[in-house]
C-alpha cells in the first residue's frame, strides 16, 4: 500500500502545483477541501504527512494537532499560509511542526520539506521551521559580502551561546540534494556526491562549543557550567579533540566533520546539556552516516560503537522488566543523571538503533535481543512507518541468522 501525504487547501492553484510535486517526489497525493475529509483519508491508508492550508481554516493549529495526535501518531504536520504572523509561527512550532510553507512557496522550501518527510522525525533537524523572506536574505548577502551563489552552502551570521562571539559560518542548503530513501539505520539516503553531515554540527571558532546548526543558539547554559567550558584547560582540551582544526566556518573536510560531531558530544556532557546521553549518541550515528557517505568504513565502525553505547544508556529505563514493560516508578528509578524521559517514538527508536547498530557490528545476539524486545513494546503499532520499518530490519537479521546456521551445519 502507497504512502499517502493528505493536503487540505481550498485554493484551487496551490491544490494541482502540491498534487503533482507531492507525487514528483513518490507519495500519493490526496487532496481535501475540509478537515474531516482529512481525518476520513487518514483512516484508509498509512500516512506520512498533512499538508494544512491555514488560509480560511477554521480549525485552530492546535486542534488540527490534536486530531493528527490521536488518528494518526505517525503524521508530519507542515503548515502553510500567506499571512504567517510571529505568533501563528510560535503556535505552529509549539505543536512540533515539521515546517512552515509561506505563499507564494518557494519550490526549493517544499523540496526540503519532502525530502524530511522521508527521514525518520525524531532524528531530523531542519534548519529553520520559518524560513527567512528575501528581504532578509538580501540583508544578509550585504552583511556578509558574500553572494549566495555556492552550489550546496549558504551562509549564516550566529552568536555563541556560551562565549556570547559572534561569528559567521557555512550551513547545508538542505534543499539542494533531495532524500530519496533512508538506509536501516534511517540515513538519509541521497543521489548526489554531496555530504549534509558535514555542516550538521556548527562549531564556534572562538570557545569550541559544538551543537547542532538549528539549535545552536537556542542553547541555554547554566553561568557556572559555562566558566569552567571557557577556562584555558577546557578550550586547550577542545582543541586537542578538535586536532588543531582552526577553523569549522567554510568548507570542510571528512576530518572536520568527524572532529564537528565528536565535538558536540563532548560538549553535551561538559555542560550537562538537557538529554545529553541521547543526544551524544544522536551525534556519534550521524558521524558514521558521515563517514559510510564517504567510503571510510572504519571511522564508521569505530563511530557505531560510539553511538551503541550511548543508546544502550539511554534506553535502560525502558528495558523489560519480568518479560513485561515496565511501570512509570521503575522507569523512574533506572533514570542516571544525563537522561530526560522519551516520548514513545523516541523509545521505539533508541530501541531499535541499539538493535541495528548491534547487527551492523556483528553482534547478533545483542541485535536479536533488542529487536525482540522492541516488537513488544506496547505502544509500537501507534506509529505504523516504524512498524514496517522495524519488521523489515528484522527480517534482514532472521536471514543473517539463518544463512550462519546453515554455514555451520552444511
Amino acid at each position: 500500500m502507497s504512502t499517502q501525504v493528505v493536503i487540505l487547501t481550498r485554493d484551487p492553484i496551490y491544490s494541482v502545483f502540491l498534487e503533482m510535486t507531492v507525487r514528483e517526489y513518490g507519495f500519493v497525493p490526496r487532496l481535501a477541501a475540509v478537515m474531516e475529509k482529512v481525518e476520513e483519508l487518514s483512516t484508509l491508508a498509512p500516512t506520512v504527512a498533512w499538508i494544512i492550508d491555514l488560509d480560511n481554516q477554521t480549525s485552530t493549529v492546535e486542534q488540527v494537532a490534536k486530531k493528527a495526535r490521536k488518528l494518526a501518531p505517525d503524521v508530519k504536520l507542515v503548515f502553510m499560509s500567506s499571512a504567517f504572523t510571529r505568533e501563528l509561527a510560535k503556535e505552529c512550532i509549539a505543536q512540533q511542526v515539521l515546517g512552515l510553507l509561506v505563499k507564494p512557496i518557494a519550490i526549493a522550501r517544499l523540496v526540503e520539506m519532502l525530502s524530511l518527510l522521508r527521514q525518520e522525525i525524531t532524528l531530523t533537524e531542519s534548519n529553520q521551521v520559518l524560513p527567512k523572506n528575501e528581504e532578509d536574505a538580501k540583508q544578509e548577502e550585504l552583511e556578509t559580502g558574500v553572494p549566495m551563489e555556492h552550489p550546496f552552502l549558504r551562509y549564516s551570521n550566529l552568536k555563541c551561546p556560551v562565549c556570547f562571539r559572534p561569528f559567521r559560518t557555512t550551513r547545508f542548503k538542505l534543499w539542494t540534494v533531495p532524500v530519496s530513501d533512508t538506509d536501516t539505520d534511517f540515513c538519509p539516503i541521497c543521489n548526489e556526491s554531496v555530504h549534509p553531515e558535514l555542516y550538521t554540527v556548527v562549531v564556534c571558532p572562538a570557545c569550541y562549543f559544538a551543537h547542532y546548526i538549528g539549535k545552536f543558539e537556542e542553547t541555554r547554559v547554566i553561568p557556572e557550567r559555562a566558566r569552567t567550558f571557557l577556562s584555558p584547560v577546557g578550550i586547550e582540551e577542545r582543541k586537542k579533540i578538535a586536532f588543531k582544526l582552526e577553523s569549522f566556518c567554510g568548507e570542510r573536510t571528512l576530518l572536520h566533520g568527524i572532529k564537528s560531531f565528536e565535538l558536540a558530544a563532548h560538549d553535551a556532557e561538559q555542560l550537562k546539556m538537557s538529554g545529553w546521553v541521547k543526544l551524544a549518541g544522536e551525534f556519534y550515528l550521524k558521524c558514521s552516516w558521515l563517514c559510510r557517505r564517504m567510503g571510510h568504513g572504519l571511522h564508521e565502525k569505530q563511530a557505531q560503537e560510539k553511538a551503541l553505547d550511548f543508546f544502550v544508556r539511554a534506553y535502560k529505563p525502558y528495558r523489560a522488566d519480568g518479560g513485561k514493560y515496565p511501570g512509570p516508578m521503575i522507569i523512574q528509578s533506572r533514570m542516571e543523571p544525563g537522561l530526560e524521559p522519551l516520548l514513545d517514538r523516541g523509545i521505539v527508536v533508541t530501541g531499535f538503533l541499539i538493535g541495528e547498530l548491534a547487527r551492523r557490528l556483528g553482534d547478533l545476539r545483542m541485535a536479536r535481543e533488542y529487536f525482540d524486545e522492541v516488537l513488544e513494546l506496547p505502544f509500537l503499532n501507534k506509529f505504523t512507518s516504524l512498524v514496517t520499518h522495524v519488521n523489515h530490519v528484522a527480517r534482514l537479521l532472521k536471514e543473517t541468522e539463518q544463512a550462519l546456521l546453515n554455514s555451520q551445519n552444511p
